[in-house]
């Protein structure tokens, strides 16, 4: 357990050996590579030249069933030119984890800020990144539900808890830029969740209770003809939480950080004629937390509206129109606790995190040509405007906030981009594509005074700025018979700073992180090919990828308590001050590698694995160079094992992630740890099913936060929970 610093931080800065002799080296990595090699001896070939029996149970292939919308289009998965992983909705019902980033991070490279689950992470902290790509609160991953953003307008990050596991169909993982399309946002790639929609009419609810008070429901219902219909969601969870900090560093002003939310939502369908399909969505989402001390924790309130229409204009072409808009309130109350964890005093209240965000675009597809080859072209706009204040009190002495502050602005981006989609002969597909966006802050401003005189303490007006970017994909898959393709790209996306990054300061126990109205926009440029082979009972899927960011935004230490340090103000002593900087240049390289396949007709498995190496290039006056990126670990795999059998399911998920670096100066190792997860359902009738699930199963440690005094933060324990679920449909 590293609850200390390294004394030589620079030797554990460097990887220990290469991103592949890592990867080879990884028992996990290698477990898979055996367990592929026995699946591929089972069926009675070598893998690179099955052929499939008619006699077989249904196998493992995907890519021309699957329809996925990664390119902002509707295209089988063997066309996706980056790697893409869909998780179906039978995955993540046989799931032991209850939210959905739990679910999610069965898949490595999906990770939020921290190792935290949502369940008790800090809202701030959910930003969503993949392979490595520096992970923050703000997202470096756009995440959309049926093609609307849930990228929080102020900060970023996601509510993962809004959207149930149950209501989705699939979720489409989609790694690599996606600017080209996406715009901002998609620096890293894009999370798309998919919802279920009703056949005629139906009915589902499931409840669920377990250990430390965990109660959880949700429910739908819908109704679907050929002229439109109607759903309507609702989920409800509350649980009393767990301790977030280890057990021998715990006083008497740590309690469990319990967590509760509710979230409710309608959307309508109507088919106008035809051509023209209309539809109006509404969602409410409230959220309370405890952080894990007596008087910190935090609430969310949030409206969101969406509503769009789909129309035909000729026999090949189409448009889309999207409208959508969120309103959100949040409250935060931060602490100073003392050495002996016996006490603590208010320390940053954020009495009021008001933020809006309205958005508009539109997408025209044409089909020029006949036939499953013909050119696709796709056209289109985005516009979107994101305003935010923080209202917070701060500098707590004799029993008071003594001082309050305001601070906040507007932006607002425009993109424009054009992709075509062009087969050379039956075998290659080449998908070229650019977008042009323009990215404006305005009335950004700090606004300080003290709340015992009245006295104006501050009172600065940030200069308008505004700045572009062109972000350009290439494509290509080749297709090279007998159930194998190649595929490549080379792109280049961008994300612009979030008001929570150039506004809003925030802390974490000690360690005070400060805003910075100057940060840049962020570039990524990178490359990746890949390779997949389907046979009936085996898949493999290995990616290689190189990204190289400039001026990526990273929180940066400047200094340590006690006393005043930089733009954090008074720092207590053992914390840090840090502030959100532009590096100079980072790069991310690693290999990707998919294994699934199935043993019988009830065996089916699969493994996944990711070796990073997220190296800081240039960082001019912050001395980071030659350091690894904060919260990257070198390695990650996952092993999943299901078992069907007539009215029983049973899976086993186990995943493992190596040790990583809590900060910048790569000062503070936190530990490699292993979960493995349990479940199983019964289906007691058509109507009725029962299902059991232990998260965690053999109580596994697993560090996610280690402080500049030594606290070390820790995730969740053995969770055991059952339920049951009614599905009527008629």
């Amino acid at each position: 357990m590293h609850t200390t610093q390294h004394e030589d931080s620079s030797e554990a800065a460097q990887p220990n050996q290469g991103v592949w002799k890592s990867l080879w080296n990884s028992p996990m990595v290698r477990f898979g590579i055996a367990v592929g090699v026995g699946m591929a001896y089972l069926e009675g070939c070598d893998p690179l030249s099955a052929q499939t029996a008619p006699d077989e149970p249904q196998g493992v292939s995907v890519s021309d069933t699957v329809v996925v919308t990664a390119s902002r289009i509707e295209q089988p998965l063997s066309e996706v030119t980056t790697h893409l992983t869909v998780v179906e909705a039978d995955v993540l019902a046989q799931s032991a984890g209850m939210i959905l980033d739990d679910v999610l991070r069965q898949v490595p490279g999906f990770s939020l800020f921290r190792r935290s689950s949502s369940v008790v992470a800090h809202p701030t902290s959910q930003g969503v990144s993949l392979r490595g790509i520096g992970p923050s609160g703000a997202s470096r991953t756009l995440v959309l539900l049926d093609g609307v953003p849930l990228n929080d307008p102020f900060g970023g990050w996601i509510y993962w808890s809004r959207v149930g596991r149950d209501s989705l169909e699939r979720v489409e993982i989609a790694r690599g830029g996606a600017s080209n399309v996406w715009g901002s946002s998609s620096l890293g790639g894009t999370i798309q969740l998919i919802t279920s929609r009703p056949q005629g009419e139906s009915l589902r609810l499931r409840g669920e209770a377990g250990e430390r008070g965990t109660l959880a429901a949700e429910a739908d219902y819908g109704r679907q003809s050929e002229r439109g219909g109607f759903l309507v969601r609702g989920s409800s969870f509350d649980t009393d939480g767990y301790h977030v900090l280890a057990p021998e560093q715990r006083g008497s002003i740590d309690v469990p950080a319990f967590s509760e939310h509710t979230a409710f939502g309608a959307r309508g369908d109507f088919q106008a004629n035809d051509s023209v399909h209309l539809f109006l969505r509404g969602d409410r989402y409230d959220e309370e937390r405890g952080n894990g001390t007596q008087i910190t924790g935090n609430e969310t309130e949030a409206d969101s509206f969406s509503g769009g229409a789909d129309f035909a204009v000729s026999s090949s072409g189409s448009w889309s129109v999207r409208l959508f808009s969120v309103d959100q309130e949040f409250v935060n109350l931060f602490s100073a606790q003392a050495d002996d964890r016996e006490s603590e005093n208010p320390a940053l209240d954020q009495f009021l995190v008001d933020a809006e965000g309205v958005g508009l675009s539109a997408l025209g597809q044409y089909l020029l040509g006949d036939g499953e080859r013909a050119q696709r072209l796709t056209v289109g706009a985005d516009w979107s405007r994101n305003e935010g204040t923080t209202f917070e009190n701060f500098f707590f002495s004799n029993d008071r906030f003594n001082n309050q502050r305001q601070a906040g602005g507007e932006q607002t981006l425009l993109g424009v981009f054009a992709q075509d989609q062009i087969w050379l002969g039956d075998k290659v597909l080449l998908q070229i594509g650019a977008r042009y966006d323009e990215w404006d802050t305005a009335d950004g401003r700090r606004f300080e005074f003290s709340n015992i005189t009245g006295d104006v303490r501050l009172d600065q007006a940030f200069e308008d700025r505004d700045d572009s970017a062109f972000s350009p994909r290439l494509g290509l898959v080749a297709e090279l018979g007998d159930g194998q393709l190649l595929r490549a790209a080379a792109y280049r996306s961008f994300r612009a700073p979030t008001n929570n990054e150039l506004y809003r300061p925030f802390r974490v126990r000690s360690d005070i992180t400060a805003a910075n109205e100057l940060l840049v926009p962020e570039t990524l440029t990178g490359a990746e090919v890949g390779y997949r082979v389907e046979r009936s009972r085996f898949a493999l899927d290995v990616t290689a990828f190189l990204n190289e960011l400039e001026d990526p935004i990273a929180n940066v230490t400047i200094g340590f308590g006690p006393g005043v340090v930089g733009a954090c103000g008074f720092t207590p002593g053992g914390g840090s001050c840090r502030q959100r900087q532009n590096l100079g240049e980072t790069r991310v390289q690693g290999l990707e590698l998919d294994l699934r396949g199935r043993i019988d007709s009830s065996w089916s498995w699969a493994f996944q694995a990711l070796s990073t190496d997220a190296e800081v290039q240039d960082a001019p006056g912050q001395g980071l160079e030659g350091l690894q990126l904060a919260q990257v670990p070198e390695l990650q795999a996952s092993f999943r094992l299901d078992w069907s059998r007539s009215r029983f399911d049973a899976g086993l998920v186990a995943r493992w992630v190596d040790e990583q670096f809590e900060d910048d100066l790569n000062q503070r190792l936190l530990d490699d740890f292993t979960v493995v997860d349990f479940v199983g359902q019964f289906q007691i009738d058509e109507r009725w099913s029962v299902f059991a699930a232990v998260e965690n199963a053999t109580d596994e440690e697993i560090q996610t936060g280690l402080s500049g005094n030594g606290l070390l933060a820790i995730g969740t324990p053995r969770l055991a929970r059952a339920g049951v679920r009614l599905r009527l449909t008629r």
